[in-house]
């Protein structure tokens, strides 16, 4: 279960959130947009990006649980 909850720190809190981050001070700083039309347009990516990843994440995870277990079975 380590690998599961790895995954989804990642996938779920890290990436957007650095994303999300890195997105609001370049578009604040370097683009010089209005910080709610900046706030607006990265949590509609946000969303989107939210959406596949769920997808993505169901359709995957017997995947992942073989790779893990032969892993952890290698290891042994």
């Amino acid at each position: 279960m380590h690998v599961h909850k790895f995954l989804y720190v990642m996938v779920y809190l890290v990436t957007p959130l650095t994303y999300f981050t890195i997105s609001i001070i370049w578009g604040h700083f370097i683009l010089a947009k209005p910080i709610w039309d900046n706030l607006s347009d990265n949590l509609s990516i946000m969303g989107i990006y939210y959406f596949f990843v769920s997808i993505f994440w169901l359709v995957n995870m017997k995947t992942i649980d073989i790779a893990a277990e032969k892993i952890e079975h290698n290891k042994k």
